[in-house]
């Protein structure tokens, strides 16, 4: 679970801007997450491997709120790049592949 957390860690900043429905490119301070837990994670080997990981984003003490990354690192030792994620009811769900953005939009 190290790994997976580790790799989480790598791509928090763009699931961070994609969340708030930032367009790419758009550089802004962001609040960090009140937690970023790993709470589950799957992995899949392609050229290089995807990991699907479910993440706990919410406090201590307030209902539980999950995204789900997918995440792929290169057989060539580049940076691990989030390729898509889930918020909400579709995160909220069982861990499992997906390929697009997936989830109703923050406000």
């Amino acid at each position: 679970m190290e790994e997976d957390q580790h790799i989480a860690d790598a791509v928090s900043a763009e699931a961070r801007r994609r969340y708030c429905g930032l367009p790419a490119g758009v550089m802004a301070k962001l609040t960090p997450w009140p937690c970023y837990l790993v709470l589950e994670a799957h992995s899949q080997v392609v050229a290089g491997t995807n990991y699907f990981l479910k993440v706990r984003v919410s406090a201590d003490g307030e209902p539980l709120e999950c995204v789900q990354l997918r995440v792929f690192v290169s057989l060539f030792g580049d940076p691990p790049a989030l390729a898509a994620l889930r918020k909400g009811a579709a995160a909220a769900g069982a861990l499992s592949y997906f390929a697009e953005e997936e989830g109703e939009r923050s406000t």
